[in-house]
């Protein structure tokens, strides 16, 4: 919720600045190889990994992977390629006592190199919220928490908060030029999903620590990324950081979880009145931080290069080909704010004959532009925020008094719901389902069982050693000073 108080002038005298591109090291680079970065706090996880099979060694990898999912705090633990029946997961499953897992059926009808079997690992505190799973083959389970229905179409529809991870078994960044330039190709059936994520603004957040030597995927010499964890465009808002978990030591698999970082306030917030409104701003601004995010990373790799031009090699251009795909998609989003659409080079090593500093200039430029439209776009969901709340306190404060009250005093009501209430009486336990019945029971309860004290105490000696530290007066200061203030005013005063 915004705040009311929000000042205008001063959010125009020092706006937010989201990303501050001056603070950057040298290893956080985008063209680096070796940038890790620290997990952040208070966060929930989602990881996705291929374990190439349980029928071998099953009892090793089971307690490797108990032990990766209680290290890394895994809330939604996708497992691929068990090869096992559900029967056989869920007994080996048992020594995650923290977990409860859903897994699909195997497919034993076709001649196939994999049986496949996927499961999922869902935290306890959260397995409860599973209402129906559904095995559609031994590649595609669909675990059903909160809503009904499984069509991403559908989640997407009614606007819940949804993830699709797994291993794809095809390279997203091959994927980029056909789905920017032959729009009928990746269409068809074999590009149907990701272009359907592409195309309906789902978000695969690029592991911080990828690269040419640390992907998702390893065997022999081949390294990439087939492994990945979309996120839907009310989702992607509460994400913070994705790393690779490099496991390739353990012998554990050939593939590498991708584990993603969620803030923990998604799981803990409520629905306010003005979600709905707010929603239309939310996601464009979001979009456009992400995108200026990007383009901050980039200026200072370039800025990098610029400082140190030795760095060059040929791996840059391999990369800078990747990021030139973003970037002129970010610049034509974006062309009604730029005067020009800046024009960028098709390698980076065409820009060592100026030291870069013209690509540095261009991107400088647009970078400026790209903070301008997003202190606008801020202010313009700041007004549309407040707006709709006084709205909101105007029409409760004509239909519903208590909420305007709860609102104007800036206070929230907790409540639970007792649907069941068990008696636990030595010689006739009962367990009561009626509403009234419980109604009667919790009256009851609070008339007889539950004294009331309410005899204040006489003395700040007689108070618990909690209050009494609180209403003592303070060693550090004279007594004295009471004199005065305790003494009767005056009749000139």
């Amino acid at each position: 919720m915004m705040d009311n108080n929000f000042n205008y002038d001063s959010f125009i005298r020092n706006p937010p600045n989201p990303i501050d591109i001056e603070n950057f090291f040298l290893q956080e680079s985008l063209f680096s190889t070796n940038s890790l970065t620290p997990p952040p706090f208070n966060f929930f996880n989602i990881s996705s990994f291929n374990i190439n099979s349980l029928k071998m060694y099953s009892q090793n990898k089971i307690e490797l992977l108990n032990n990766f999912l209680s290290l890394k705090q895994i809330y939604f633990g996708g497992v691929i390629d068990t090869h096992l029946h559900p029967k056989q997961m869920h007994f080996l499953a048992k020594r995650h006592s923290n977990y409860t897992v859903f897994s699909s059926n195997l497919d034993t009808f076709q001649h196939v190199r994999s049986s496949g079997g996927i499961s999922l690992f869902i935290e306890n505190s959260l397995a409860s919220y599973v209402h129906t799973y559904i095995s559609h083959s031994s590649r595609l389970l669909s675990v059903d928490l909160y809503f009904k229905g499984n069509a991403l179409s559908e989640a997407k529809r009614l606007g819940f908060h949804h993830t699709i991870c797994g291993d794809f078994n095809m390279h997203l960044d091959q994927f980029y030029p056909t789905f920017f330039n032959q729009p009928q190709i990746a269409s068809k059936r074999i590009y149907r999903l990701f272009n359907f994520l592409l195309s309906n603004r789902y978000v695969d957040f690029t592991p911080v620590n990828f690269s040419d030597s640390l992907g998702t995927f390893h065997r022999a010499d081949i390294i990439s990324r087939i492994d990945y964890v979309w996120l839907c465009p009310l989702l992607k808002l509460f994400l913070l950081i994705s790393v690779i978990f490099d496991i390739h030591d353990t012998c554990f698999s050939d593939y590498n979880p991708v584990v993603t970082y969620y803030d923990q306030s998604l799981l803990h917030s409520s629905v306010k009145l003005a979600y709905a409104h707010q929603l239309k701003w939310r996601p464009h601004l979001e979009t456009l931080l992400q995108h200026y995010h990007f383009l901050n990373r980039v200026l200072h790799s370039i800025k990098l290069l610029c400082k140190y031009p030795h760095t060059f090699s040929s791996s840059h251009d391999q990369k800078w080909s990747i990021h030139l795909i973003r970037l002129n998609s970010i610049f034509s989003l974006y062309k009604s704010a730029l005067p020009v659409v800046p024009a960028l080079p098709s390698t980076l090593s065409s820009c060592q004959t100026d030291h870069f500093n013209k690509l540095l200039d261009t991107l400088s430029q647009a970078s400026k532009l790209l903070r301008g439209l997003h202190l606008l776009k801020e202010k313009e969901f700041q007004d549309s925020s407040i707006k709709t709340h006084i709205e909101n306190r105007d029409h409760n404060f004509d239909t519903d008094i208590s909420s305007f009250n709860n609102s104007a005093l800036s206070r929230s009501c907790r409540k639970i719901v007792l649907n069941r209430i068990f008696i636990n009486h030595p010689t006739a336990p009962r367990l009561l389902t009626d509403p009234k019945d419980i109604s009667d029971a919790v009256v009851d309860h609070f008339q007889n069982a539950v004294p009331i004290k309410s005899t204040p105490s006489s003395y700040i000696s007689a108070l618990p050693d909690r209050w009494r530290s609180e209403y003592l007066p303070l060693n550090t200061i004279s007594p004295n000073i009471y004199n005065s203030l305790l003494s009767l005013p005056s009749l000139r005063e």
